[in-house]
């Protein structure tokens, strides 16, 4: 099994009287952990740095890891306040798509698992980029 995990500092802390203070996030990386050792892509782009994380898995050590679990440190960077939503990864008809999840249904958990049973990606907050986009955005 292989672990993806970020690197960063900063992000929204509670006080003691329990109220939200927000923090800058500063990015550092993402690292892949597999069998064979760690990759760490850390060209300050976050969006680039998962797509890259996510291409080494699939391209070169998906045979001998075949599962990828993320680090805790994923949902505590998105948690904090890092400015991304998630993109998922489907494959129809042999073509690659990106889908969203609509937030705005309140019960997206449960009618939209389609969506979220893709490939997870990142983008900048509030943008809808195709695949294409993507992948030209993290050459």
């Amino acid at each position: 099994m292989a672990v993806i995990s970020i690197s960063y500092t900063g992000g929204n802390e509670i006080d003691e009287e329990f109220n939200e203070i927000e923090k800058p996030i500063n990015y550092e990386s993402v690292s892949l952990s597999t069998h064979e050792g760690e990759y760490v892509f850390s060209t300050g782009n976050f969006v680039k740095d998962w797509f890259d994380a996510k291409k080494k898995m699939t391209m070169n050590i998906s045979d001998e890891d075949p599962f990828l679990s993320h680090s805790s440190s994923v949902d505590h960077f998105i948690m904090d306040g890092a400015k991304f939503d998630s993109a998922y990864l489907h494959i129809e008809e042999e073509t690659p798509v990106l889908k969203y999840l609509d937030r705005t249904d309140p019960k997206w958990f449960e009618s939209q698992k389609d969506v979220y049973d893709g490939s997870e990606f990142f983008v900048q907050e509030g943008t809808k980029p195709t695949w294409a986009e993507l992948k030209e955005m993290c050459k």
